[in-house]
């Protein structure tokens, strides 16, 4: 195992700053527990429980877009006290940063430290990018986090959107007794091959095409996200069609796993196929699957601004909105 190459300078507290180490492809192990530390760490001092198991953030480090070089832990000593990630997504033509650094003497220092990098990550980012044009970059907190979110503003990120973490508890009246029945016409396909990959993918390109910050990615680049993830779960990649034509799609995943609950990754209908109900039999299918595998509820993230009114459609079958995500962005010169 070789460590990267350290990044230059040194915090006022005197912390030392190191790049997440890559083994075989993959993230180091110890770099990986003490990412999840700190991850989990700051998730309960904001929101009082962990919002992320450890596949699901072996899976974000996994992640092709990741700046291997710009995504840091910072050393007091031999102790990991934060971690600052960075990801470059040439197609978003944007930059996502966010800092994980636990309560402690020097938290400041170190948001606004990670932040500084990853604001000169993304300035590379950009003058790199394969085409000109502009460029973003992105940042998130919690709705409650007033520290990190002054930190963010500090550094010439507006508030942008707001997204909403919905849920619903598996013991709901409003969960049926038994998966719905599909409908004459519908039918629900499971496979997994190249065929139906592509066909998910077409679905998911064309059901969110009017959402906010979508970007057309070729199928390459989509199917690389999904096949380095650790948590895909293949025998949850539900197509469903109507009358032989792809109308809908639900991608379960299992990153809130060990957290005892169930996600609805990705749920897009075809605008020609909305208003059928497919996606509340979509999402009661779901529902029903995670009570019976015995997790305590099922999860999906919205944009609350969303025009197709999903959040109303969610709410419609007994979810709810449980805590919610401030994004923030700066466009770069």
């Amino acid at each position: 195992m070789t460590d990267q190459p350290a990044l230059p300078g040194v915090l006022p507290s005197g912390l030392r700053l190191r790049p997440v180490r890559v083994v075989d492809g993959g993230i180091d192990a110890i770099d990986l527990a003490a990412v999840t530390r700190l991850m989990t760490a700051c998730d309960v001092a904001v929101i009082g429980e962990p919002d992320s198991g450890e596949a699901d953030i072996a899976g974000m480090l996994a992640m092709p877009t990741m700046d291997r070089v710009a995504s840091f832990l910072a050393f007091d000593g031999d102790t990991a006290v934060a971690f600052t990630w960075v990801e470059n997504d040439a197609t978003a033509r944007g930059s996502f940063v966010d800092v994980f650094a636990p309560p402690g003497p020097c938290a400041d220092e170190v948001r606004h430290a990670g932040l500084e990098i990853g604001l000169a990550a993304a300035s590379r980012h950009h003058r790199e990018a394969p085409e000109p044009g502009p460029w973003t970059v992105h940042c998130g907190a919690w709705l409650q986090d007033e520290e990190y979110a002054a930190v963010i503003v500090a550094h010439g990120l507006e508030p942008a959107r707001r997204f909403y973490r919905m849920r619903i508890d598996s013991s709901s009246p409003e969960i049926p007794a038994v998966a719905p029945p599909l409908p004459a016409g519908v039918e629900l396909v499971v496979r997994d091959d190249e065929e139906t990959r592509r066909r998910v993918w077409a679905l998911d390109m064309d059901s969110f095409s009017e959402h906010y910050n979508f970007h057309l990615r070729e199928f390459d680049e989509w199917w690389e996200h999904w096949e380095t993830s650790p948590t895909r779960d293949p025998a949850g990649w539900w197509l469903l069609t109507v009358d032989g034509e792809d109308a809908a799609v639900c991608l379960l995943d299992e990153s809130r796993a060990e957290l005892g609950e169930g996600y609805v990754a990705i749920l897009g209908v075809r605008d020609e196929f909305r208003g059928r109900g497919l996606a509340k039999l979509l999402l009661q299918r779901a529902f029903v699957h995670y009570r019976d595998l015995g997790r305590g509820g099922t999860q999906l993230g919205v944009d609350a601004d969303n025009t197709t009114g999903a959040v109303r459609v969610y709410e419609s079958v007994g979810m709810a909105p449980t805590r919610a995500i401030q994004s923030y962005a700066r466009e770069l010169d």
